[in-house]
């Protein structure tokens, strides 16, 4: 029986992720795939979370519809945070979509303080 004690250990600490990593993993997919008529709230979710989400909406710009795309950007571009900007350099590469690439390079810019 003295390996139960280790076990719930273990076991305790398997629990001590951030508690922000599932609802801003949702708060992100559902900006992506919201209708149009609650797009801003699903916005202002991604936004409370701040740099937090960034990683979560670099995941999810590889899946999004292009109008899901541009909502992940356009967060992006209210987050302000200058370590999107490689990320966004890329998309503004290599997206599918002109308007997608587009958008990301003006993202870019003005993160960058040209705009």
């Amino acid at each position: 029986m003295r390996l139960a004690p280790a076990l719930v250990l273990l076991l305790g600490l398997g629990g001590c992720a951030d508690e922000r990593e599932h609802p801003c993993r949702i708060a992100v997919k559902s900006l992506a795939a919201a209708p149009e008529n609650r797009a801003s709230g699903e916005l202002e979710k991604v936004l409370r979370f701040g740099r937090y989400a960034l990683p979560d909406i670099e995941q999810e710009l590889h899946t999004a519809s292009v109008t899901g795309r541009k909502r992940l950007l356009e967060a992006l571009r209210r987050l302000k945070e200058r370590e999107a900007i490689p990320f966004l350099e890329i998309v503004a590469r290599h997206d599918e979509s002109q308007e997608v690439r587009a958008l990301a390079a003006e993202v870019a810019a003005s993160l960058r303080g040209g705009r």
